[in-house]
């Protein structure tokens, strides 16, 4: 019997990053690989954005606060796919920046997301040079659609994140611990 995935000819396990892989190998000692990047990052959220669905104060400014202070390489993502089969949800990156996160997912929240539309956000704290370094491999190697400088890349770039970091992100407790919100009267 097929797995949904296969039949809709979507692989939805172990997405390949090999020639993005192959580049940071060949340019650096200690290189990061595009799996831990995109799939295992230290921080992975989904940001409420539609002020309608927001629960008490817990908006995507509280979600970002946890990350006030760092700098380093985040991407934005939005819903592929959902493979019932496996449990997993492919994301689709749509865009690739770096510095801090932020001040800088807020802007774009602001500024450009249509609110309308699920956010989801990794971060990888990291030094400056070196984000810049690997934000730059990605727009080289991947097309972003709201990266409009740079990107000369022109495969997608997907992440398949299991449900519970799909559903939950990396970091909810950190959130709750600082959020006014503690019970339905906080609404």
């Amino acid at each position: 019997m097929m797995m949904r995935c296969e039949e809709n000819d979507f692989r939805c396990q172990h997405p390949s990053y090999e020639d993005f892989d192959k580049i940071t190998a060949g340019e650096l000692s200690n290189p990061i690989d595009a799996n831990s990047l995109v799939n295992m990052s230290k921080y992975c959220m989904k940001l409420p954005v539609d002020n309608d669905f927001v629960i008490g104060d817990m908006g995507y400014k509280l979600f970002l606060k946890v990350l006030n202070g760092q700098s380093g390489l985040y991407h934005l993502w939005i819903d592929h796919e959902h493979c019932g089969d496996h449990d997993t949800h492919t994301m689709l990156g749509v865009y690739v920046g770096k510095g801090p996160p932020d001040i800088r997912i807020a802007s774009h929240i602001k500024e450009r997301w249509p609110h309308v539309v699920d956010l989801y956000a990794t971060f990888n704290p990291m030094k400056n040079r070196l984000s810049k370094y690997y934000e730059q491999l990605f727009l080289d190697s991947y097309n972003f659609i709201l990266n409009r400088v740079e990107n000369t890349g022109t495969d997608k770039l997907y992440a398949v994140w299991d449900h519970e970091r799909h559903f939950m992100g990396t970091h909810l407790n950190e959130v709750s611990n600082i959020s006014k919100t503690q019970g339905f009267d906080d609404w």
